[in-house]
């Protein structure tokens, strides 16, 4: 490999954009190294050092073979600057829930920026993004959405068993409160399941901070009230069910 492009990988952490490398070395170098088989290319226009391949045998797209890390920082080259994480990658940098392997990498974009999605890479596109604050931060050295957003955007991306874990310990953990995902998700009026979500949110807002105490919350709201009447004989006195189990607590 051409001492300059070897270089260039070395300061990129095993990656190297195109436009980086033809600026101190011929293109053909690119060339000869990806026949060679010493660069392999994991987007385009980014290319990454071979030996960073987890397992050449694997059908998967190249993009899903490398270290997650790597990966991550590939997809925010192909951006250039435009994007940012999102969606279960971006919940993944705010350590709310881990990516397993095979699980595409997600990225926001603004609205005409003219990359779209690639294997094992999900490209939404937003009107009005910019990559800064308020609604890009940075975690861990990378750009990523926002809390709030990001926790509303993964609720349709997972399985509907482990929707409420990442709301419920992001609250817990006082990384966001209840009222601000309220905001958050009237910014996404066609969400997919969005009342069951708000249902949660509402839950989280009286008090509930567990699958436990939302049950709880939901059974008692929901007993029928046994009332003394002369028509009900042995009824008895039985007192009217509280609103709600779960203590109210204050917004962090």
């Amino acid at each position: 490999m051409d001492p300059r492009l070897r270089d260039l990988l070395v300061r990129g952490g095993g990656l190297v954009v195109r436009r980086d490398a033809i600026r101190v070395t011929p293109v053909w170098t690119i060339q000869a190294a990806w026949r060679a088989g010493r660069l392999v290319r994991l987007l385009p226009r980014v290319y990454g050092d071979a030996a960073l391949i987890r397992d050449t045998t694997s059908d998967l797209p190249p993009l899903a073979r490398v270290d997650p890390e790597v990966a991550r920082r590939a997809v925010l080259a192909y951006a250039d600057g435009r994007g940012a994480l999102s969606g279960l990658s971006a919940l993944d940098a705010w350590g709310l829930r881990q990516q397993p392997p095979g699980e595409p990498l997600y990225v926001d974009l603004p609205r005409g920026s003219g990359l779209r999605g690639r294997p094992h890479l999900v490209v939404r596109h937003r009107a009005g993004f910019a990559v800064e604050p308020p609604q890009v931060v940075v975690r861990g050295g990378l750009p990523v959405t926002r809390l709030d957003r990001t926790l509303v955007d993964c609720w349709p991306l997972l399985p509907p068993v482990d929707r409420p874990g990442p709301l419920i310990r992001a609250v817990n953990d006082r990384l966001t409160t209840p009222q601000r995902l309220v905001a958050a998700l009237a910014d996404v009026p066609r969400l997919i399941d969005r009342a069951a979500l708000r249902d949660l949110l509402d839950r989280l807002a009286a008090g509930c901070r567990s699958p436990l105490e939302i049950w709880g919350h939901d059974r008692v709201s929901r007993a029928p009230v046994c009332l003394r009447s002369l028509d009900r004989p042995g009824c008895g006195s039985v007192p009217e069910p509280s609103t709600s189990t779960c203590s109210p607590r204050r917004s962090a």
